[in-house]
């Protein structure tokens, strides 16, 4: 069932059944969804100058103004138009530059790198290195390519390690930064997003 607020869009921005414009690009993102101080993993799908459409575990109401975030330099804001089986498409507040959306640019103008969106949570990550007992660590932000967390040991920049998320799953990983206590992990393969979003669900803030 299809729920549909009484404007529609045009029919080459967000209409999921009747995409025939020239901008329309099919896509496969995972991204950040935001609003009322509430945020969650989404995939988004498509997008146009107009809009985008995503899908997620938890739908926002129809009419509901959102951030869709692709990077931290890639933030969206836009207004929920249909809903329908966990796919929502939004219209966004302006129209975007969607080859500017797409591009992957290694750094910013200020020389800091554009990363993938990020979620605050408070919980422990298991680290598993090649030799030795496992190392606990306080996982301070993380991403379904990474993670910044506070191990209980010391652990080295460009350490091969298997990074363990409860509920979650293992994948090899790298420490790729160290500051202080600080570390920060890399992971060879993006967590799956909706177990991620699970263990998100729970996590504290």
């Amino acid at each position: 069932m299809t729920h549909a607020l009484a404007q529609a869009l045009p029919d080459d921005d967000l209409a999921p059944d009747r995409r025939v414009g020239p901008r329309h690009i099919s896509i496969l993102r995972v991204g950040r969804v935001e609003w009322c101080g509430q945020d969650q993993l989404c995939v988004v799908r498509n997008i146009s100058a107009g809009g985008l459409m995503f899908e997620c575990l938890h739908p926002p109401d129809l009419g509901q103004h959102l951030l869709v975030e692709l990077r931290s330099d890639k933030r969206m804001p836009g207004t929920v138009r249909w809903s329908r089986e966990g796919k929502t498409g939004i219209q966004f507040d302006t129209p975007v530059n969607v080859d500017q959306v797409l591009k992957e640019e290694r750094s910013s103008l200020l020389r800091v790198r554009p990363r993938a969106p990020r979620f605050v949570r408070r919980g422990t990550i298991r680290l598993l290195p090649p030799e030795g007992e496992p190392i606990a660590a306080d996982i301070l932000d993380l991403a379904v390519s990474g993670v910044s967390c506070r191990p209980d040991q010391p652990v080295l920049r460009g350490q091969p390690i298997v990074a363990v998320l409860d509920g979650v799953g293992a994948t090899n990983a790298e420490v790729r930064w160290a500051r202080g206590d600080v570390v920060g992990i890399r992971f060879e393969k993006p967590l799956p997003w909706k177990p991620l979003q699970s263990w998100l669900d729970q996590a504290p803030r």
